[in-house]
């Protein structure tokens, strides 16, 4: 069979390569950092042993219910179920780098999402730099309720958030409890109220796009963390 990694490394060029100025700013700069710095040293010793520091929500994760509610599920209490078996990759590309996909888009997409599928939204999302506005294509709350109501176990997408990261945190204070409105993140609401578990930061789905292929993406269990990263992959063919 053919393997095929969806994961992108887990680096500071990658934080940033999702996420564009989105995180830039001084107050980031925790959240931007990924350490991994010696405990244990082969210069002096028989083996060498690292320490790693990183935000749960960098390079390619999934984001657990915990993420927006206080008494959702966690990383370590996800059911990895539903984050392997059979997988859709659609092929959303458009015209508009930030268009949000709505209910419509998903149901006419092919091949045809089915109940139990893990679909994957490939949409040639293009990295970003430190300095450049964001553009990404995002779901809207009409398509986070239809992918609800077909019964999906997961869905993934290749931006560094299932919704638009610029609008959600400079235009619409989703982040802020005062100035966020009632119904923030409401496509992640949506979604991870019902275990939908979301998938970011994916890569390598043009090789997908189009196709009906087996996928994995487990998460560390780490108890009290609200997302980690994950070793994303899928497989077609039959293995020998």
């Amino acid at each position: 069979m053919t393997v095929i990694d969806l994961t992108r490394p887990l680096t500071d060029a990658t934080v940033i390569a999702l996420l564009g100025d989105s995180v830039a700013g001084a107050e980031w700069e925790r959240y931007r950092r990924i350490e991994v710095e010696a405990h244990q040293s082969l210069a002096y010793a028989n083996s060498a042993i690292f320490r790693m520091s990183l935000a749960d929500h960098v390079g390619t994760h999934v984001d657990a219910p915990s993420h927006i509610f206080a008494d959702g599920a966690d990383a370590a209490a996800l059911d990895i179920t539903r984050l392997c078996g059979d997988a859709v990759v659609l092929d959303l590309t458009s015209d508009d780098p930030d268009h949000g996909y709505t209910a419509e888009d998903l149901s006419s997409a092919t091949p045809q999402v089915r109940q139990g599928d893990i679909v994957l939204i490939y949409s040639g999302y293009q990295d970003c730099g430190a300095a450049d506005r964001i553009h990404q294509t995002y779901l809207t709350p009409s398509g986070a309720a239809w992918l609800v109501a077909t019964g999906v176990k997961a869905v993934g997408c290749e931006p560094g958030g299932i919704e638009h990261g610029w609008d959600g945190l400079h235009v619409k204070h989703w982040d802020d409890p005062v100035l966020g409105g009632p119904d923030p993140w409401p496509a992640h609401r949506l979604l991870l109220r019902n275990d939908v578990y979301i998938i970011e930061g994916l890569t390598n789905l043009d090789r997908l796009a189009g196709q009906r292929v087996r996928f994995a993406a487990f998460p560390l269990p780490v108890p009290g963390l609200s997302g980690s990263p994950v070793r994303a992959v899928a497989w077609t063919g039959e293995e020998k």
